[in-house]
């Protein structure tokens, strides 16, 4: 696999970030209320700048959807595509295993259970008391260490032990999910809970963003930062401890920021599958596997997939809303049955 290098790399990053600007517009024009896309950007300028730098050609009602419903939903979306997409590209070179994702190996059942017990009890079993972004962090972490653990043989991961462990701590967290919804004697936070477990988009708002994006951006720079180590563990633990690289120091970091990244994005969204496991390997086949020019591509693709996602979401609903986690699964299943049938060859090449 080649890696594409200097200025065609730099235009194909220009046009990923274009074309995501270009579904994140049309994502806030579509709606019951018909925007002009022109319109968009010269409200959000009129917002920021506190002063009507343009003149209102819009009715009064019209900032209020895009500033207050639509803008922070579709860079909400952005953010927790970009999230989960770099959360597996941490999670594949750590285990050097194609289907490594927060989705198939459990930590996204981790951060629902953590976030479920938040919206149903407040807080964590045994713990106490979480609002529902911690909650989902720990969880996410709990799962997340509990599959590396289980799944390694003498400080060696096994590809297909691993994926069987995610299944079998994914199940475990299932169905603790499921009885706390069981046992918990509140309707409206059972219908709150299980509509959020499907994995839906609605009702983010601007408090949402601060959390998320800090999320992103922690993981981006980690990656950015650790870039050749992710590298040389492609190559092999045996290869990378010959070269100096703290094999356990980098999988403890990147444990962490995958659950930071996977439990955060859980949190707002719900269980969003197969996001971190697709665009990681569309990225691979267009960009190569060096990870200084895999993961900026990664993020956007991530991102845009995302957006176009909840965008189907609402078109093929409407009126309704279907809930997005519906569109990532039907577009991410074929693709993992597709890499179980091609077979788990050696990763990274």
């Amino acid at each position: 696999m080649q890696t594409i290098k200097g200025r065609r790399w730099l235009l194909l990053c220009m046009g990923l970030a274009a074309a995501l600007l270009a579904v994140m517009v049309f994502a806030i024009n579509l709606g019951a209320v018909s925007l002009k896309p022109a319109w968009i950007l010269k409200i959000i300028v009129n917002t920021v700048s506190g002063r009507e730098i343009f003149a209102a050609e819009w009715k009064p009602q019209a900032v209020s959807i895009v500033w207050n419903l639509r803008l922070p939903k579709v860079i909400a979306a952005a953010f927790i595509g970009a999230s989960l997409a770099l959360s597996g590209v941490f999670m594949q070179a750590l285990t050097r295993n194609p289907l490594g994702d927060p989705f198939i190996l459990g930590v996204s059942s981790g951060a629902s259970f953590g976030a479920v017990s938040a919206i149903l009890l407040g807080g964590l079993p045994f713990i106490g008391r979480f609002p529902l972004q911690p909650g989902a962090f720990v969880g996410a972490l709990t799962a997340c260490a509990l599959v590396f653990a289980l799944s390694g043989d003498r400080g060696r991961i096994s590809a297909s032990r691993l994926v069987l462990t995610g299944m079998a701590v994914s199940a475990i967290f299932g169905a603790l999910t499921n009885l706390l919804i069981f046992i918990t004697p509140d309707t409206h936070k059972i219908n709150s809970a299980v509509f959020w477990m499907i994995g839906s988009l609605a009702g983010i708002t601007w408090k949402q963003l601060p959390a998320v994006s800090a999320a992103f951006f922690t993981g981006l720079c980690v990656g950015l930062m650790t870039h050749r180590s992710l590298d040389i563990l492609l190559t092999g633990e045996e290869r990378a401890l010959t070269l100096g690289v703290d094999i356990k120091a980098l999988r403890r970091l990147l444990i962490a920021v995958s659950a930071l990244l996977a439990g955060i994005a859980v949190s707002i969204s719900g269980v969003i599958g197969f996001v971190g496991l697709v665009i990681p390997h569309i990225s691979r086949m267009l960009f190569g596997p060096v990870h200084r020019r895999l993961i900026p591509p990664a993020c956007l693709l991530g991102a845009a997939f995302m957006v176009l996602a909840d965008v189907l979401a609402r078109v093929l609903a409407k009126p309704e809303e279907m809930p997005a986690g519906i569109i990532t699964a039907l577009a991410g299943s074929p693709f993992f049955l597709h890499l179980l049938r091609k077979g788990m060859r050696k990763f990274g090449d």
